[in-house]
């Protein structure tokens, strides 16, 4: 069984502390991964083998238009779970999961999840809480995407992916942050320089810190506090 003292995902941890025996049963089909930068962990419409239970590290789900145009629309950390959709049967979403920091995850297979998701109540409510969480994200990226500025958007970019990671360091570049906020380089770079002359931030060597994290929710949109509500609410909520 997996040591429940280390392990962060949520998860896990409420399946483990709900069902001890069905957990038990389940964790013999997890394994210990590490995942890099840019690691392709499901492609568009394709059907994963597996379902990775994000440990540490950032997951981001992301789509592209046919002209090569990415945009981040909902991020996964340690609340979370990727490859979910095709596990509970549905048709595969047209986004990509792609690794956008370093971390860990526990990886099951697609058809074993599905199997533990059919014969444990527990764990099926679980990850149609989460699931709905997540449909709650993709909604308000959506509107935030359409109706905020892009200093609003990598503000909440930034919260939203520091409290998944749990720290305020961030290796990003700004061209990476160009395509998950879904706006301009220059846009982002002159939002970015902003946050920065309001001390805000700090970024060095593709290296950025977040320095005054009260004053970054000050600059954020909305969004931040409802989607944080969606993810961090009890499962059945």
């Amino acid at each position: 069984m997996k040591d429940l003292s280390v392990m962060r995902n949520r998860i896990l941890s409420q399946f483990a502390e709900q069902s001890p025996e069905a957990y038990a049963r389940f964790a013999q089909s997890l394994d210990p991964v590490t995942f890099k930068r840019g690691e392709i962990l499901g492609t568009a419409k394709s059907r994963p083998s597996h379902v990775y239970f994000v440990d540490g590290g950032i997951v981001s789900l992301v789509a592209t238009t046919s002209a090569g145009h990415s945009l981040d629309v909902a991020i996964v950390g340690t609340e979370g779970v990727t490859g979910i959709v095709d596990a509970l049967g549905a048709n595969a979403l047209p986004y990509s999961w792609i690794v956008q920091l370093p971390g860990t995850a526990y990886r099951a297979p697609t058809n074993v999840v599905r199997e533990h998701i059919l014969s444990c109540s527990d764990l099926h409510g679980l990850l149609m809480a989460y699931s709905q969480s997540m449909a709650h994200q993709l909604t308000q990226s959506a509107v935030c995407n359409r109706f905020h500025t892009a200093l609003q958007r990598l503000a909440r970019w930034l919260l939203l992916t520091s409290d998944r990671a749990g720290t305020c360091q961030l290796a990003l570049t700004h061209e990476l942050l160009a395509q998950m906020v879904g706006a301009p380089r220059s846009a982002v770079s002159q939002a970015a320089a902003q946050l920065k002359e309001d001390g805000v931030i700090d970024y060095r060597r593709g290296m950025l810190t977040i320095t005054n994290g009260s004053r970054l929710k000050s600059s954020a949109c909305e969004c931040f506090d409802l989607i944080t509500r969606a993810l961090d609410a009890p499962a059945g909520l």
